[in-house]
């Protein structure tokens, strides 16, 4: 396609094809990727059990099918109610019920797999799309920026991956959005009206819409406080004390938010000792952090899982492209503009990145926590590109430049999401944990009458075993465990062994120990 061509091509046929792409990547190969540790808790808790009740029932030394081990703790099952799931929720209190509650309905109504817990994450992300063009809409005057925000949202290889993950996140982007979206809806009509004019139907339902969305962000994840403090911080600003109405509006509905949010609140505070111990490993250092944040930036537009190389030319040019983007928008646009995007991003980085050089740590090593921050760099990205391609008078060749820069953006992202569907593990499935696992389900699954023996922890045999077939049998043992191997099976595999239980079986005589897959997978030879 030669470049008059792309030049001509309209700004509507570029964001309606990235949207089609968008929707068309969601749900492509949907079930291809590793259902990983994290969506494997997700699919336990939503069953109605805990990882405590998991190890008490499961890991017994007693041989289990997969597909009985699968249907009963994967999935709604007739022995576990919705009470039961609220409990194994309120162990994770740094989870939100919300979207946690909507997948045990979703699989209560369709066929159980991973496909179809997935389906929902997707069916949810689409939702994406209305929301962030109607925050393009109340954001700026540029009347194609509302467009171009959903089209790199709709791209983004970012969203794309967190779309077809059986966790919280694109429902968390959809609440984001809303409430962004509904705050600046209630502060627009609060201006419009004249300071002693009384309240009017129209204002009392739009701020009760923004105490809803505060609600709903609350029971989505813990961190939407942050976008909400922000909001805070932004009427404050921009307000001032002296506009009493609208900083009484704007406590009033966060207020009332956080009042349908107190039985979940209730649960958090009773069992905060879970909250701090699930949640104690993002204290954990890492090094490098500055490299971490340049890679994550990356991949918001550009991601096939490269590494944190300092010679990638890309990651200086989406990092100039986001710097000349802040620059842009708070040049050219109000001050109530800008600051608004600033804060979306601000408030929730310096969160996560302030412990992480005050005190050590790695909260901000994971892209999924910064869904705010995000959002605010591809608005700030969308409205640089429509006022440069808006913008008159400008010589032509300098327009066809920012087309050419848009296309290359969006097409980069659709090669990204192309490239990561046809791979089984990606970097957010954490490889360290999964990369092996779909080469040694084939061995087993290969393997007529094959039992599997491991005492690994219980959120990795889960993700390993929706790789196997439902007849092959597995035994789970605790650490310290001397396993009796049943007899009658033709092949009995060791999956990720510990060194004391190679050496358990090596000494009960149970036969030799011969590696099968790169120190991941173990076959005795009786």
């Amino acid at each position: 396609m030669n470049s008059k061509v792309i030049a001509s091509i309209s700004l509507k046929k570029i964001i309606i094809l990235a949207i089609v792409l968008g929707v068309f990547l969601r749900f492509y190969n949907l079930d291809r990727k590793v259902y990983w540790y994290d969506e494997t808790m997700t699919s336990l808790r939503i069953s109605g059990y805990t990882k405590s009740e998991l190890v008490d029932l499961v890991y017994t030394g007693e041989p289990i099918a997969i597909g009985t081990f699968r249907n009963t703790y994967q999935y709604p099952n007739p022995s576990r109610d919705l009470n039961d799931t609220i409990k194994a929720l309120a162990q994770h209190p740094e989870h939100s019920p919300l979207y946690y509650l909507l997948a045990r309905f979703w699989l209560q109504v369709f066929e159980p797999s991973v496909a179809t817990i997935r389906s929902l994450s997707v069916l949810i992300s689409l939702l994406v799309f209305p929301c962030a063009y109607w925050l393009g809409k109340e954001l700026f005057d540029n009347p194609i920026a509302p467009g171009l925000s959903v089209a790199i949202v709709a791209i983004s290889p970012f969203h794309i991956l967190y779309a077809q993950e059986a966790r919280e996140y694109s429902l968390w982007t959809v609440a984001i959005l809303l409430s962004c979206g509904a705050i600046l809806r209630a502060l627009r009509l609060s201006r419009a009206n004249p300071f002693e004019m009384n309240w009017n139907v129209n204002l009392i339902l739009n701020w009760g819409i923004y105490a809803l969305t505060v609600a709903l962000g609350l029971y989505v994840h813990p961190f939407s406080a942050l976008v909400f403090i922000g909001h805070g911080i932004y009427i404050a600003i921009l307000e001032g004390w002296h506009k009493k109405r609208i900083i009484f509006a704007y406590l009033l509905a966060s207020f009332s938010g956080l009042l349908l949010f107190l039985p979940w609140l209730y649960i958090v505070v009773s069992n905060f000792s879970y909250f701090i111990k699930n949640t104690i490993s993002t204290t954990n250092p890492r090094e490098n952090l500055h490299l971490i944040w340049g890679l994550n930036l990356s991949r918001i537009f550009f991601d096939v899982n490269q590494g944190t190389s300092l010679i990638n030319p890309l990651l200086y040019l989406i990092v100039g492209l986001f710097f000349y983007s802040i620059y842009s928008l708070c040049r050219n646009t109000r001050s109530q503009t800008w600051l608004f995007v600033l804060l979306l991003m601000g408030v929730t980085g310096l969160a996560l990145i302030g412990p992480d050089l005050l005190v050590g740590g790695r909260r901000s090593n994971n892209l999924r926590y910064a869904i705010p921050c995000v959002l605010g760099i591809q608005l700030a990205v969308a409205y640089l590109f429509a006022t440069q391609l808006t913008k008159l008078p400008q010589p032509k060749s300098k327009g066809r430049y920012w087309r050419f820069g848009l296309i290359g953006l969006l097409f980069v992202g659709f090669i990204s999401s192309a490239v990561s569907s046809q791979f089984e593990v990606w970097w957010h499935k954490s490889y360290a944990k999964s990369r092996y696992n779909p080469a040694i389900s084939r061995i087993v699954n290969q393997a007529e009458n094959s039992i599997v023996i491991s005492d690994d922890v219980p959120g990795g045999l889960l993700s390993f075993s929706h790789l196997l077939e439902p007849d092959v049998q597995f035994l789970f043992l605790r650490p310290a465990a001397t396993p009796e191997i049943p007899t009658g099976f033709s092949k009995v595999y060791l999956y990720r062994p510990s060194e004391e239980l190679k050496q358990r079986v090596r000494d009960a005589g149970n036969g030799k120990i011969e590696r099968a897959y790169k120190g991941w997978l173990w076959q005795l030879d009786r």
